[in-house]
């Protein structure tokens, strides 16, 4: 097992894992929850956006259901990355229970291209071992300052929002294709309504499904098409 190779290819991962960990852990502390929770919740959820979720959830009292179904549909393409995820090459059932557990974007991206796509079951399991120490390292520097920022410093809960954002200006510039734009709109719409005509709490739910279902429809439309 190469572990310098392995540790190198986690750099990348790392210059996002960490700045984000640290807003993370920032943005719980401030949020009035024990500093001790966000290196927990890092090593135990090791899922960021749904983490940074989890604590406006906790914050609002957000009911389970509700909840759940969020982190079905924000993490509903891991089903897709588990159809590719060379999962084959993990030999003991601790690594593969680990290997489906520790499956993220970042992970799955190595494995599938580049240096990565060579590494053994021992590699990406330290490979994915690494990383999970990047995110939840991030968290705990994180909520330590948090424990010292003064309290009138505010904006760190709109750290995933600008990651989001860049990301989809970044897309934008590969992919022009303006009917996601219409359906981020459409879907941002129909939240706002649901949110404040029908149901509380229920943006993110509504925008959610009405982005997917357009998905859906763009892609049978598409498809018979042809």
């Amino acid at each position: 097992m190469d572990v310098k190779k392995t540790f190198l290819i986690t750099l990348p991962v790392a210059s996002a894992y960490g700045p984000l960990g640290v807003a993370f852990g920032v943005y719980l502390t401030t949020a009035d929850i024990a500093w001790y929770w966000a290196p927990i919740s890092a090593f135990m959820i090791f899922a960021g956006s749904i983490e940074f979720l989890a604590v406006s959830f906790m914050r609002d009292a957000y009911p389970l259901y509700l909840i759940a179904f969020s982190a079905f549909i924000i993490n509903f393409r891991h089903i897709f990355y588990g159809l590719s995820f060379p999962y084959h090459r993990l030999k003991t059932p601790a690594q593969k229970a680990y290997g489906i557990w520790a499956l993220t974007d970042e992970t799955y991206a190595i494995t599938s291209a580049g240096l990565g796509k060579d590494l053994t079951g021992n590699e990406i399991t330290l490979l994915q071992i690494i990383s999970h120490f990047w995110w939840a390292g991030g968290a705990l520097v994180g909520a330590l300052l948090g424990l010292i920022i003064p309290p009138e410093i505010e904006g760190f809960d709109f750290a995933l929002t600008t990651m989001f954002v860049i990301l989809a200006v970044d897309a934008s510039k590969e992919n022009r294709e303006w009917a996601l734009f219409l359906f981020i709109l459409l879907s941002a719409l129909l939240g706002l309504i649901a949110e404040n005509f029908v149901l509380e709490n229920s943006f993110l739910t509504v925008s959610l499904i009405t982005y997917l279902a357009c998905l859906i429809i763009q892609f049978k439309v598409r498809f018979y098409a042809k």
